[in-house]
């Protein structure tokens, strides 16, 4: 009766990708976790992170913006039959990974010297085959998003991360080092990359569509270069931040500048989910409602939770990590912040009727505001200083996101915000947190 029940729970595209995205960030929390209460060094785990924030900051963008470029325009048609769309998809994936890899050798002097002050690329030969597999193996969840196959989706998250834990943290606690944990890190992702090829066999054609990836790479351009600007946000305060200090400091910034993992996911999941919807324009009207309703659901929550986890969040790192990692706790109450940004969805509108090129004006100026205001912060308030800028420059993004809403289409904010409960819950975590760093702490 009990498993009657359980397989009568629907799960929708929405709730799918939200709590596949959670599985994912959770894995990452949690081998962090591990690895801070084992004997690896402050300086082992800042090499392991220097690895993945590499991978992530020569692919985010494009891998961001083919992805969410193709959902609204062919996830109807990749739905409906099996076309190529899906394997033209991989190819492009496929062809920005050896890029980004190229671009990692052609420039590691240049990244080293910066980044890592002459030191070299830890562990490069790692890290290039993970960058590979990886970047490409992210298109899996979408494929299960674009058939409705929310179950399998997760299935799918369940036991990938799950391998992915235990191949990356049982080598460094067997006395293999750091190493060895990112052996584990590129077999795991060699393993998703295996189950898309499956995927794409049985849902899609292997045939080459050379004016499908040209009018894709046309129409999805302007996101790829407003995701690289917009996005580019943390990746700017980690190179700001391992220009001016050390590893382990860089350390110390990467385990407080993740924000709360439930606001990011959870919003980020919601508007990808939002996108296939788009590709009928009748369903506007109903798609502006439940950016809104939802958006009104996820505050009425996230916003409370990230109130709770300022106020313990001093207490809490020192204990979760170790007093080496205390100062993450102010990094990770102003990164808590980003949620007031985060609950805006005026890109999904935009991105959902194929408008891209207004997301890149406003990426392009959200990026100048970012670089200024870190650098200039960090003048004044050291390490946080830094994080202040990006909360002010993704604050800025959206809200002029929200202009080009309304000046293309005439949508008023209130079309798909509760503007008074959005505004009312900002203005009370900024307060909280004013009391908790100046005062309190």
């Amino acid at each position: 009766m009990g498993t009657n029940r359980l397989a009568n729970i629907k799960i929708n595209q929405i709730s799918a990708l939200q709590i596949f995205q959670l599985i994912r960030y959770s894995t990452l929390i949690l081998i962090g976790v591990v690895f801070a209460k084992s004997a690896l060094s402050t300086t082992e785990i800042g090499q392991y992170e220097t690895v993945l924030f590499l991978a992530g900051a020569v692919s985010f963008f494009w891998l961001n913006g083919l992805i969410q470029g193709f959902l609204p325009a062919t996830g109807k048609n990749a739905s409906a039959s099996r076309s190529s769309d899906l394997f033209n998809v991989f190819y492009l994936l496929l062809a920005f990974s050896v890029l980004s890899v190229a671009f990692v050798f052609v420039f590691e002097h240049s990244i080293s010297g910066y980044l890592l002050k002459g030191e070299g690329i830890p562990f490069l030969k790692y890290l290039s085959i993970y960058l590979l597999l990886a970047s490409p193996a992210g298109l899996v969840e979408y494929i299960y998003l674009v058939k409705g196959q929310g179950r399998q989706m997760l299935v799918y998250g369940a036991v990938s991360y799950a391998l992915m834990f235990l191949l990356v943290v049982l080598p460094p606690l067997f006395g293999f080092g750091i190493e060895g944990g990112l052996i584990g890190l590129v077999i795991s992702s060699a393993v998703r990359f295996v189950w898309l090829l499956v995927l794409l066999f049985l849902n899609s054609s292997p045939r080459f569509n050379s004016a499908f990836i040209s009018g894709h790479l046309k129409s999805a351009a302007p996101l790829v270069f407003s995701m690289f600007l917009s996005g580019s946000g943390q990746y700017i305060d980690g190179f700001i931040i391992s220009g001016y200090f050390d590893d382990a400091t860089f350390a110390v910034f990467r385990f407080g500048a993740r924000e709360l993992p439930l606001v990011l996911l959870l919003a980020n999941s919601f508007s990808a989910s939002m996108l296939p919807g788009f590709g009928k324009h009748s369903n506007l009207k109903a798609n502006l409602e439940t950016i809104r309703s939802n958006s009104q659901k996820l505050g009425q929550w996230l916003f409370p939770l990230s109130g709770l986890l300022m106020l313990v969040s001093h207490w809490a790192f020192p204990v979760i990590f170790n007093m080496n990692f205390s100062a993450s706790a102010t990094i990770f109450n102003i990164y808590l912040l980003l949620i007031i940004s985060r609950l805006l969805f005026p890109q999904t509108i935009l991105i959902g009727l194929q408008q891209n090129k207004p997301i890149l004006w406003a990426s392009f100026l959200e990026i100048m505001l970012n670089v200024s205001l870190s650098l200039l912060f960090l003048r004044f308030w050291g390490l946080p200083g830094v994080a202040y800028g990006t909360v002010c420059a993704y604050i800025f993004e959206k809200l002029i996101l929200m202009g080009f809403v309304k000046k293309i289409y005439g949508f008023r904010v209130s079309a798909y915000l509760n503007v008074k409960q959005h505004l009312l819950y900002s203005l009370l975590l900024a307060a909280e947190f004013a009391v908790v760093e100046f005062l309190i702490w």
